[in-house]
C-alpha cells in the first residue's frame, strides 16, 4: 500500500469517525452508520480524497454479523422456521414491486431494458451491474441507482421509524451478553471461515452472512458465546458508513446527472411500494408492523438489521427476510429477466 493510499483510507476512516460522533451526540438514529455515510459523501462530493479499503469493511461486516446472529436462540430458531411461507412469499413481493417498476424506469430515463431491470431489483451494487454488462446494459447507471437505493434507505427509514415513535421491546442480546475476547475471536475466525467460502461460492454479502451463520447455528443450538461491546458494534457501523459514503464521488454522479432525477424517482417507487407491502403482510399473517416493514425494505440486510436491532425490534425476522431475498435474487433474477425479454422479442 502507498503511503498516498494509507492517507486517504485513514481520511476516510476519520471523516467517517467524526460524522458518526456528531449524529450520535444529536441523539439521531442509527447515528454512527448514518453519520459516516453521510460525513464521507459530503466529503467526496466536496473533492476531498477520502477512501474506504473494502477489506476492512468485509472484515466490520463479520463483526455485525456476529452481533446479528446471536438473536437466533432455539426459540426464535423453531419460529422462524414455521414462516417459511411468509419469508418466501415476502421476498416474491419485493422482487415482484421491483421487476414492474423496471418498464417505468426505461421508458423515463430512456435506457434499455437490462438496465432498467437490474437497476430496479434490490440486489448487490456490483453484482447487478455485472449482470446488467453480461445482458447488454449499462453498468454505470445500475451501479448508481442501487448505491442511491442503499443510501436512501439506510438514511430515511431510521429517521421515519424515530419520527412516528416505532420501536420493539426486544433487548440488544450482543450487548447483553458477557464480552469473551477469547470467545469472540474465535468466532471471528470461524465467521471468516465461512464468509469466504460463501463469496467463493457466490453468494452475495456473504462476509457478513458467514459470521452471521456460524453464530447463529451455535446460538440456535443452546451454545452461549460472546457478546459485541458497544464500542466495537460503533467501530463496525463507522466502517461500513464510511464504505457507502466514499462510493460517491465527483466522478460517479458527473457522467450519470441526467439519469440520476429519475433513479432517485425509481428509489422512491420502490421504497413507497415495499412499505405497502410489509404492511398488508404484517396485517395478513399477525407479525410486528415494523419489523416486516424493515424485512421488506430495499434497503442492505447489515443495515436493516441494525436498525432493528437499535430499535428494538425482531432482528431474528428482519434478518431471514433479507436472506431469503438474498437467495430468490441471486437464483431469479438473471432467468426472470431472459424469460420476459425472450417474450418482449418474440412479440
Amino acid at each position: 500500500m502507498t503511503a498516498t493510499k494509507a492517507l486517504r483510507l485513514l481520511l476516510g476512516a476519520a471523516i467517517g469517525g467524526l460524522g458518526g460522533m456528531v449524529f450520535w451526540t444529536l441523539h439521531l438514529p442509527l447515528p454512527w452508520l448514518i453519520g459516516a455515510l453521510v460525513a464521507v459523501a459530503g466529503a467526496r462530493l466536496a473533492g476531498l480524497p477520502a477512501n474506504a479499503d473494502p477489506r476492512m469493511r468485509n472484515f466490520f461486516l463479520g463483526i455485525i454479523g456476529i452481533a446479528l446472529g446471536s438473536y437466533f436462540t432455539p426459540a426464535t430458531a423453531a419460529v422462524l422456521a414455521a414462516k417459511a411461507g411468509l419469508l418466501l412469499l415476502a421476498a416474491f413481493v419485493t422482487l415482484a414491486i421491483g421487476g414492474a417498476l423496471a418498464p417505468l424506469l426505461a421508458k423515463r430515463a430512456r435506457v434499455d431494458m437490462a438496465t432498467a431491470w437490474f437497476a430496479s431489483i434490490p440486489g448487490g451494487v456490483a453484482d447487478m451491474a455485472m449482470l446488467a454488462e453480461g445482458y447488454g446494459g449499462r453498468p454505470a447507471p445500475v451501479a448508481l441507482a442501487q448505491l442511491l437505493r442503499v443510501c436512501s434507505v439506510v438514511i430515511l427509514v431510521p429517521n421515519i421509524f424515530a419520527l412516528l415513535g416505532m420501536r420493539g421491546d426486544m433487548p440488544q442480546l450482543s450487548f447483553i451478553l458477557p464480552f469473551l475476547p477469547a470467545i469472540l475471536a474465535l468466532q471471528v475466525a470461524g465467521g471468516v471461515v465461512a464468509g469466504w467460502l460463501l463469496v467463493r461460492a457466490g453468494v452475495r454479502a456473504g462476509w457478513m452472512l458467514g459470521p452471521l451463520s456460524v453464530t447463529a447455528a451455535f446460538t440456535a443450538s443452546g451454545f452461549a458465546l460472546s457478546g459485541v461491546p458497544p464500542w466495537l458494534s460503533a467501530l463496525a457501523q463507522v466502517m461500513l458508513g464510511t464504505s457507502l459514503g466514499a462510493a460517491f464521488g465527483r466522478e460517479t454522479i458527473r457522467p450519470l446527472r441526467r439519469f440520476l432525477p429519475y433513479a432517485v424517482m425509481q428509489v422512491v417507487q420502490l421504497m413507497a411500494g415495499c412499505a405497502v407491502a410489509g404492511v398488508v403482510l404484517a396485517w395478513a399473517f399477525g407479525e410486528p408492523v415494523g419489523a416486516m416493514l424493515l424485512g421488506t425494505a430495499p434497503g442492505g440486510v447489515a443495515e436493516m438489521s441494525l436498525t432493528g436491532k437499535v430499535l428494538g425490534m425482531d432482528v431474528a425476522l428482519i434478518v431471514t427476510l433479507h436472506v431469503t431475498r438474498i437467495f430468490l435474487v441471486t437464483v431469479l433474477t438473471p432467468p426472470a429477466f431472459r424469460l420476459l425479454h425472450a417474450r418482449k422479442n418474440a412479440e
